[in-house]
């Protein structure tokens, strides 16, 4: 190790030190540590500080080094130099067009994309034979699938994704996502996957990932950099916006991987209205999208346009789980349904395929958490682009429109759709489990594991293409699993701050406390008993009772309940891949989560979502102890009708 600094590095540690007095102290703590590491610092430094204080700054320094992140896939950097093609362009272009020929050509092949539904997509489509393979002409009378969420095919070219399936075509596909696998041929050359779930070590001739520009979200980016360091694949297809080229660039040139852009135009105009709506819902057309940025402006626009047009709207928005999404969008498509609106939040950007005539946003501006911030040109330009889908409005080509609410947000609108956007700065980086455990080997006994966590943003040396993923949700995440005093090895508690689980939502973070004890306790957990001491059985059997009897009205706050709930039942099947011993229970759940998503239809279809009281379950504090030892069952417990206590006694 020497102390001479490339020329990308100095540039990025200008830039981490721009950032203000507030934010530099883990570049320049990070900085001290790579000096202090320097055998030429030694003598120095030993006239102040004990040689035992050196060893263990080195011995901590070299454990969070991420200057190389690339060089843990051995594997694949002793591999064959890959052949990486980009298809870059705006929504609805046919970026990933060719991209799934090519899969559906290939021997070995894999697709990871962001979200269960679009691997579902295409798994189902592969089995199918409803993709032509790359090399092969699609049937003279083939007719394309206008069900999909997949970009059409470039104008002039027969569809290759087809809306009735071939033998000739047709491939086993494995399904593999955090929550659900589907093995139909255990050697199967083809597998459709998340991102988070893709393998490093397997060999592929070719590989799609899909939404490559989420490489730099600072939540889930750090899965789209281990999946282009990682992959062992010939061929490794990035689909995605224009934005990410210079970042992949930058970030393969150190691999040696040669890189190919392809890019693509939109297939159908978009245009800006001439006007907003003036904040006048009558106004609304069938076919419009109304996108809003919160659950409560979600239900009190679609009260508002029932109210005033008399059509009913489908909803579509993240705390929904992605079946009920895809039923609310068949509804909005199927023109006898009566749905005739859309309203959404920015899910409606991915993931859903809509025929959607107009966008209409009521607003251009976000909650961060913590304030609210305007949407990034990107962010306007992909949900605008979901209006006027290339091949899903028949003989109707005029395109789709963008429009707003009110008068002040259309001229922003207007210039996103006119901008470039910038392109991505730094890929997201999160620090695998063997990272994480070699840095908590080099630290005193007993180190909490939020600790470990914070380490590598004040010591470690990252490549300059990097950004460290923000370790807040980690941190909060591990303290109120350590909280909750239960014996667990390192490897679970990463693996626990890891899982599907909303943290900043009381109710799931109160359950989720909850399974750790019991984990904790019996290295097992009894779904059932885990439903039953949190109130939730009896919240379920309330509704189903509501249901049975015809009611039309649920109780205030039972929606957001049950998608507590079904985020839950989601935890446990995640949790079941990786703990089959301890959870156990995989086709019990499985039922369980159906019944919630028959309870969430029935809400949406007789208009819960207008009361947004806030309801929240009861804790299991100061409860008689059963003759087990175990913690008790108690059979009084109440459905979620009680007031929240603090998070520490929650934990206590």
């Amino acid at each position: 190790m020497d102390l001479s600094f490339t020329p990308e590095r100095i540039a990025r540690i200008a830039h981490d030190l721009s950032k203000g007095e507030a934010d530099v102290a883990p570049t320049l703590t990070s900085l001290f540590y790579e000096w202090a590491t320097h055998a030429s610092t030694h003598a120095e430094l030993s006239k102040v500080v004990s040689a035992s204080a050196i060893a263990s700054i080195s011995a901590l320094f070299r454990a969070a080094d991420l200057l190389d992140p690339g060089a843990k896939f051995a594997l694949t950097r002793t591999a064959p130099r890959r052949k990486v093609i980009m298809h870059v362009g705006p929504t609805n272009s046919g970026k990933t067009h060719n991209a799934l020929r090519a899969l559906a050509a290939a021997e070995f092949g894999m697709y990871a994309g962001p979200l269960r539904l679009l691997a579902h997509e295409i798994f189902d489509r592969l089995n199918k034979g409803q993709i032509v393979p790359l090399g092969q002409d699609p049937d003279a009378d083939a007719e394309a699938d206008e069900d999909t969420n997949i970009d059409a095919a470039p104008a002039g070219e027969k569809p290759a994704i087809q809306k009735h399936g071939n033998k000739r075509y047709a491939r086993a596909c494995n399904l593999i996502t955090g929550e659900e696998q589907r093995i139909v041929d255990e050697n199967a050359g083809l597998m459709s996957c998340t991102v988070e779930m893709t393998p490093s070590i397997t060999e592929f001739d070719v590989a799609v990932i899909d939404e490559i520009q989420m490489i730099a979200d600072p939540e889930r980016g750090g899965a789209w950099s281990q999946a282009v360091l990682a992959l062992n694949a010939k061929e490794i297809h990035l689909c995605g916006e224009e934005t990410a080229v210079p970042l992949i660039r930058a970030l393969l040139r150190d691999t040696g991987d040669e890189v190919i852009v392809n890019r693509y135009e939109r297939l159908s105009p978009l245009q800006c209205a001439n006007a907003s709506l003036k904040g006048d819902y009558s106004k609304a057309e069938k076919g419009d999208c109304f996108v809003c940025f919160s659950r409560s402006g979600i239900f009190k626009t679609k009260q508002k346009v029932e109210k005033i047009t008399g059509m009913k709207c489908a909803v579509a928005y993240g705390r929904l789980p992605p079946e009920i999404r895809t039923e609310q969008a068949a509804l909005f498509n199927d023109p006898n349904s009566g749905y005739d609106l859309m309203v959404g939040s920015d899910a409606i950007g991915m993931g859903l395929n809509l025929k959607i005539k107009r966008i209409v946003f009521d607003t251009t501006s976000k909650w961060s958490g913590s304030s609210m911030q305007p949407l990034s040109l990107s962010s306007i330009k992909q949900i605008a682009g979901r209006a006027g889908r290339f091949g899903l409005h028949g003989a109707d080509s005029s395109g789709g429109i963008a429009a707003t609410l009110y008068d002040e947000d259309l001229e922003v609108v207007r210039d996103a759709l006119a901008s470039t956007p910038a392109p991505l700065k730094f890929a997201s980086y999160s620090p695998a489990f063997e990272e994480v455990e070699a840095v908590a080997q080099v630290l005193p006994p007993g180190t909490p594991i939020s600790t470990v966590y914070q380490v590598f943003s004040y010591v470690s040396r990252v490549h300059p293409c990097f950004e460290l993923q923000d370790p807040k949700t980690s941190v909060t995440a591990s303290e109120s699993i350590e909280k909750t005093g239960a014996p667990l090895t390192l490897a679970d508690r990463h693996l626990l701050q890891q899982a599907p689980i909303p943290w900043r939502d009381p109710l799931a973070v109160m359950v989720m406390l909850r399974l750790v004890r019991m984990y904790g306790e019996d290295m097992y957990v009894d779904y059932a008993r885990l439903l039953h001491d949190c109130g939730m059985q009896q919240e379920l059997d309330n509704v189903k009772k509501l249901i049975q009897k015809g009611a039309r009205s649920p109780p205030p706050g039972t929606l957001e309940n049950l998608e507590t709930m079904h985020k839950i039942t989601t935890l446990y099947l995640w949790l079941s891949y990786r703990k089959p011993v301890s959870f156990n229970q995989r086709e019990e759940v499985l039922a369980v989560k159906g019944e919630v998503e028959k309870a969430m239809d029935w809400c949406l279809e007789y208009g819960a979502g207008s009361n947004f009281k806030k309801l929240t379950y009861r804790s299991f504090n100061n409860k008689p102890a059963r003759k087990d030892g175990k913690k008790p069952l108690n059979p009084a417990a109440k459905p979620v009708r009680t007031v929240l206590r603090k998070h520490s006694q929650l934990a206590a």
